[in-house]
């Protein structure tokens, strides 16, 4: 039987888009004359350029199953109307109005569900006695009541639930049916690693202070949980409005399901892989700032420990104008600080797939996958490698004593990086870093 949904935006007045499951359940997608025709169109997806052609099946089942949640209420959904996992359009029907970003799927006949929000009129605040319910409730799994059930639920394997700061210092939530949206993530951690807030808000404020771009994270306790509070930044806050701006991860970017977010995944034809990165940063409206840019946080993330940079932890934003820019880096947690977690790269850095493997060569061959010059690439990669060892280490010397491991990790990864780069920087002794509970991180 066939299906056919309007593909929305939140700035958009009329749909941008049909997405149509055909009676042999194959997907396909096709833009509007309307939206082809605005001022103000951009494509929503890399995936899926602009263009009068529908788009087949792969690439269709790749960007949307992509904007479906993994989380309990896409496993309510399932259970309960018996719709396989696999029948996107399905799903995406009778849950498309709570896809993350300014991206909605709804029925023809149903109106536009996300539109812009007034903090003074779309929203019911909460006060801390509610705030601190909201936590108790995703620690210990009990659902929420039905007048806060989360109006923008996020992706992800965390606890999580999204509000909006509102102009009085509190956070609210959006009324019932405003279509307004949330401005933060209050998400939980792994309850299998106690610190995980703390150690992402740490890491968020380091990369910031090494002049990288990143998004903004708290750690606090409430009733004896930690909790973690990010800004979003697919958000635009002026006045007393807040609006949705589109983004889309590496991994909706580059046509690829959810399932093949880490290169290991994939296959030769079907990975997410340097060259698919340097694919992606080419089309943003500076590449080669993308470029270095990006080759920064790979480095970064290589000093501390942070492996886990896979393609639905990379974004990009898209403006009117067919602009679209590198979204703020977000998700950096120190994961080799931690017994149990893979050692592997999310995606290899040359021919590398392991940190004890990576060569000056491999660091080369990855400037040259993401596209950056030949004639430049040692020099920039050195220069940038030069720029986060000293800042780290300086700030390293005021690190509280709970960020020890991560000390110690720095001071073996930031060693290693000098000697393969000869870049002639002498580093303070510390200790040998050990994960804590013993041994060094699982492969």
């Amino acid at each position: 039987m066939t299906l056919i949904l309007n593909v929305w935006l939140e700035a958009s007045a009329e749909p941008i888009g049909h997405l149509v499951k055909g009676d042999d359940s194959s997907l396909a997608f096709a833009y509007t004359p309307e939206w082809l025709g605005n001022a103000e169109r951009h494509a929503l997806s890399l995936s899926l350029p602009l263009g009068d052609e529908p788009f087949g099946d792969a690439p269709v089942r790749a960007f949307f199953d992509n904007l479906l949640q993994e989380n309990n209420l896409l496993q309510t959904v399932i259970s309960r109307e018996g719709i396989d996992r696999g029948n996107i359009a399905g799903l995406l029907a009778l849950m498309g109005s709570d896809c993350a970003g300014a991206v909605s799927v709804l029925p023809i006949d149903h109106p536009p569900i996300k539109r812009p929000g007034h903090m003074l009129e779309d929203y019911d605040p909460i006060d801390d006695a509610i705030f601190a319910e909201l936590v108790e409730r995703l620690a210990t799994g009990r659902p929420l009541p039905d007048e806060l059930r989360d109006p923008s639920p996020v992706a992800g394997v965390r606890l999580k639930i999204s509000l909006a700061a509102i102009p009085d210092g509190r956070f609210a939530i959006p009324k019932q049916k405003s279509g307004a949206p949330t401005t933060h993530i209050l998400k939980l951690p792994d309850p299998n690693y106690r610190h995980e807030a703390r150690d992402e808000a740490f890491l968020t404020l380091l990369a910031a202070q090494c002049g990288l771009r990143v998004g903004s994270s708290v750690a606090d306790t409430v009733n004896g949980h930690e909790v973690l509070l990010i800004q979003r930044f697919d958000r635009h806050v002026e006045g007393n409005f807040i609006q949705r701006q589109h983004q889309e991860d590496f991994a909706q970017a580059a046509g690829l399901p959810a399932d093949l977010k880490y290169e290991r995944r994939g296959t030769l034809q079907r990975r997410f892989d340097a060259q698919v990165i340097g694919r992606i940063l080419a089309v943003t409206d500076q590449p080669a700032r993308a470029r270095e840019t990006f080759l920064r946080m790979t480095l970064f993330n290589l000093l501390v420990g942070n492996n886990d940079n896979h393609a639905k932890n990379n974004a990009l934003l898209y403006g009117p104008g067919q602009s679209i820019t590198l979204a703020p880096f977000y998700d950096l947690v120190p994961v080799q600080t931690v017994a149990g977690f893979k050692e592997d790269f999310a995606f290899r850095l040359g021919e590398a797939k392991l940190p004890a493997e990576l060569t000056s060569a491999d660091l080369l061959q990855f400037c040259a996958d993401i596209g950056l010059p030949g004639q430049g690439a040692k020099r920039i990669l050195s220069n940038a490698a030069r720029e986060l060892v000293n800042g780290i280490e300086r700030l390293s010397a005021d690190f509280p004593p709970e960020m020890r491991a991560l000390n110690r990790l720095f001071g073996e990864t930031a060693s290693d990086l000098v000697s393969l780069l000869d870049l002639g920087i002498d580093l303070r002794e510390r200790d040998a870093h050990i994960v804590k509970g013993g041994g060094w991180a699982l492969s």
